[in-house]
């Protein structure tokens, strides 16, 4: 009898540690493909695909300021790669020194479906040493995303910048460039763009 009982707790223990690794297969399952979904590109990304293709920019308050905008999608649209040369500048090198060149900037934007919010981190040769990241949001009713982010450029001094980009049509958008200043946003500059070729 007592071998009965042995015979049977032993196989009444296998089936729990069968039915235990199933269910933790099952949610890892689970879990993978609810990772997937939140993964793919969507209604959001459809977004920024607009704004793929090769632009010319300028400030026309600024002549120097000028140069072409190459934005490609890449990972089937999931994020955008967009690379920026601009006008000649003096550009740090090393040891303090500064070399003239093109301004160059480099930014992956994409749509992080968890956050709710687009995303771009960005990466120049000019000015500041560290990795810019910002957030923002689509409005329909202006056709403009909004970010926002905080720069420390100089140790200590940290600023609050937001950029606006409107879409004004499908070959014309602009992007408007705003700092706190005394508790207020207060316009830095204005730069347009004009579609020359799609990617």
């Amino acid at each position: 009898m007592l071998i009965s009982v042995f015979s049977a707790t032993a196989c009444f223990s296998q089936e729990i540690q069968k039915a235990t690794v199933s269910d933790t297969a099952r949610k890892r399952n689970d879990d993978m493909k609810l990772m997937l979904a939140y993964s793919g590109p969507g209604k959001y990304h459809m977004l920024l695909d607009q704004l793929a293709g090769i632009w010319k920019f300028s400030d026309p308050k600024r002549p120097f300021v000028k140069g072409i905008l190459t934005r490609t999608p890449i990972y089937d649209g999931r994020f955008y790669s967009i690379e920026i040369t601009g006008g000649k500048l003096a550009l740090p090198v090393a040891d303090g020194k500064l070399q003239e060149g093109n301004y160059q900037n480099l930014l992956i934007e994409g749509y992080d479906n968890v956050k709710g919010k687009f995303v771009t981190i960005s990466i120049n040769n000019h000015i500041g040493s560290g990795i810019q990241m910002q957030e923002g949001t689509f409005d329909p009713n202006k056709k403009a995303f909004i970010y926002d982010w905080d720069e420390e450029l100089v140790p200590g001094r940290i600023k609050s910048n937001r950029k606006i980009l409107t879409i004004l049509d499908n070959a014309h958008y602009l992007e408007e460039y705003y700092q706190q200043i005394g508790g207020q946003q207060v316009l830095t500059r204005t730069i347009s763009f004009e579609k020359t070729e799609e990617k």
